[in-house]
């Protein structure tokens, strides 16, 4: 059909992707929250607040942006205008990647602290922080962003914009400056810091043996994706904030459309980053039979034993954390 041939990776790849992610990720969160005494650590705790972020953007996502592909439902989009829709959308989906910067950034800064300072006082007190000191760590600065949005911004809607020949949102354009300029600020302030605290624990394993940790080698190369869909993200709004700055919005409506290269990376990365690098939680989620299978046994018995021993899973060794 036509509406595929406009965006075919979305109907051929992100949506069975997504499909797939979110039953993983529903898997991983019942068992964090059940066996939430041995997922102890500010990582896992960090996990299951990313989660409310990552899962309700892609849900969100099917529900406003997938159908603006199709001509039969413009009139279902264009009828939401009378409604509060459009707005909560719009609102939701920068509250929610606000929130997905700052756990990429507050994930860094643990990791840097239990790498580099072990014996830190603050480093323990940042790792054993309940689930809801880290809910509000983590929440309020995406919910004041969501709330501003919804009630201190003129409504957006929906408009049929010929140039690009889809429905698409349409929001005054001193607005979309404003909200570009408060994501982007906050997308380059998480990239400096997770820079920063990569950075230091390069330099901190570089003093080390390979062998001491070569078996979280895979993990290191993980966290660093999620870095890199981080500074994916910069750009994005940078080029928003630009598009709409310089006033060419036929560039910033054709650019939004391919907004899901940059978002689904980070919001989809979590499960699978899991999954891959933590054999104690593969076997949660699959059960027993991963180990056998041939790509699940890279993991060595010596890893199996350490994630086995270790009980907060917060230290290098530990591939269960980085």
């Amino acid at each position: 059909s036509r509406a595929m041939v406009q965006r075919p990776e979305i109907y051929f790849f992100f949506i069975p992707l997504t499909a797939v992610t979110l039953i993983f990720y529903a898997k991983i969160l019942y068992v964090l929250t059940r066996r939430r005494s041995e997922y102890n650590s500010i990582f896992y705790k960090l996990i299951r607040t990313q989660a409310l972020f990552d899962i309700s953007y892609v849900i969100t996502f099917m529900v406003y942006d997938v159908p603006q592909d199709w001509p039969t439902l413009r009139p279902f989009l264009i009828g939401l205008n009378d409604t509060i829709w459009p707005q909560l959308f719009y609102g939701q989906v920068y509250g929610c990647c606000n929130g997905q910067i700052l756990g990429v950034a507050l994930n860094s800064v643990s990791r840097m602290l239990l790498v580099c300072y072990p014996g830190w006082r603050a480093a323990k007190t940042f790792d054993s922080l309940s689930f809801p000191r880290v809910i509000l760590l983590h929440y309020p600065f995406p919910i004041v962003v969501g709330l501003y949005i919804y009630f201190g911004q003129r409504p957006s809607t929906f408009v049929y914009i010929p140039s690009i020949d889809k429905v698409t949102r349409v929001t005054p354009l001193e607005f979309v400056q404003i909200n570009s300029d408060i994501t982007a600020a906050a997308a380059v302030a998480g990239a400096i810091v997770s820079s920063y605290c990569y950075i230091r624990v390069l330099l901190v394993l570089r003093t080390r043996p390979f062998r001491s940790w070569r078996k979280e080698a895979s993990m290191y190369i993980t966290s660093f994706i999620l870095f890199i869909s981080l500074c994916a993200m910069t750009v994005y709004y940078f080029f928003n904030w630009f598009y709409s700055f310089t006033n060419v919005l036929y560039a910033m409506y054709l650019w939004r459309t391919y907004y899901y290269y940059f978002s689904f990376t980070m919001s989809l990365l979590n499960p699978w980053c899991l999954i891959l690098t933590s054999l104690k939680l593969r076997v949660a989620v699959f059960g027993k039979f991963s180990s056998k299978i041939g790509f699940f046994t890279r993991s060595s018995t010596q890893e199996a034993i350490e994630v086995r021993k270790s009980r907060n899973e917060t230290t290098t060794v530990n591939p269960s954390v980085i």
